[in-house]
């Protein structure tokens, strides 16, 4: 597997993204996005996903300007986004649900009708960068989770994402999935021919699923556990239920097995409307370096924040160069050579 190094990835992102003919603006969205997720290590959600989107960028991109407001209020806004790339999309609709904060504390951007949004984590940080709490929630994704007690998918995986200003470093960031693991991770274990591990995946038998060419195979008897695995998985299950509840209906997406969910809520909250933003980030702080300083049992080195794990594989990777599965590489070299893009040669 090729290791490629970060600023070679950028570079090769940004001029793929550029030659399928979309604003430039918008391929730097895009290029930064799928380059940053491999950059964290979550790699289900970087550059592997550049080849699947180039075709629909190439043969129908709808730009974010086309979008339709439904609503408008003092504190939150309902849009159409008419088909627009999802995350050029949430980029843009996280700015609105900023401005709606800064006039009345909380500011909430209900999104409907665009496609895929990629890393929810991506999201967040930039509110809290500007003194904001950020949150971002879907009732989106394949329909690939299992409810709890059944291998039949009937759920999402129902992606949110937090991040909170700090004192010392990046936004305290955690982004997880209300399955046990998020489809993209599937992928990439299929991808390098590994194993899935005990706990994934569950067949009607109620049996662990370790061959991973059962997640696609048709018909579907193969599912994907909720949050908690088969021993607390009814917290998955009703987390996601919940999710599908707020989110689908409020940005006028509707459910799961209803109108069809695919709804995207952005909520900020400006900080300093409650409390002084310096107060906030010194509290947050203490309590993360509390937390951090807890004894550790065997098996585990250190005691973690949220994104702490994160910003240890941007160090790694900005040293070593980031590994890229053969068959990913394979596909980005062929899209490359399909737009007229030079790759530079990787050792």
């Amino acid at each position: 597997m090729p290791v490629v190094p970060y600023d070679a990835l950028c570079t090769v992102s940004l001029d793929i993204f550029k030659a399928t003919g979309i604003p430039e603006d918008d391929a730097r969205i895009l290029a930064d996005h799928v380059t940053t997720s491999n950059l964290l290590g979550h790699d289900s959600h970087g550059v592997w996903f550049m080849p699947r989107y180039v075709p629909a960028l190439r043969a129908n991109y709808r730009k974010w300007e086309d979008h339709e407001v439904t609503k408008d209020a003092p504190s939150f806004v309902q849009i159409d986004g008419k088909g627009a790339n999802g995350i050029v999309a949430v980029t843009r609709a996280v700015d609105l649900a900023m401005e709606k904060a800064s006039n009345t504390a909380f500011g909430m951007v209900g999104l409907k009708n665009v496609s895929h949004i990629g890393r929810l984590g991506d999201f967040p940080p930039r509110m809290a960068e500007k003194g904001m709490i950020g949150m971002v929630w879907m009732n989106g994704g394949g329909e690939f989770l299992s409810p709890f007690g059944s291998a039949d998918r009937r759920l999402r995986p129902e992606p949110i994402a937090f991040a909170v200003p700090r004192k010392n470093g990046p936004a305290f960031m955690l982004d997880m999935t209300l399955s046990v693991v998020a489809g993209g991770k599937i992928e990439q274990k299929i991808l390098r021919d590994e194993p899935i591990p005990d706990g994934w995946l569950v067949d009607q038998d109620g049996k662990y699923v370790n061959d991973g060419k059962r997640y696609h195979a048709e018909p579907e008897n193969v599912g994907v556990l909720p949050l908690g695995g088969m021993q607390f998985g009814h917290k998955g299950h009703g987390l996601a239920m919940m999710i599908e509840m707020i989110v689908g209906p409020l940005a006028l997406a509707g459910c799961t097995g209803g109108k069809g969910g695919g709804g995207i809520m952005i909520l900020a909250i400006d900080v300093a409307q409650f409390m002084d933003l310096e107060e906030y980030k010194e509290e947050v702080e203490t309590h993360a370096d509390y937390v951090r300083s807890a004894r550790t049992v065997p098996g585990f080195s250190k005691i973690y924040a949220p994104g702490d794990i994160e910003e240890e594989r941007r160090t790694e990777r900005l040293r070593d160069g980031i590994l890229i599965p053969d068959p990913t590489w394979e596909e980005i070299l062929e899209t490359a050579q399909e737009l007229g893009v030079t790759v530079p040669e990787i050792g």
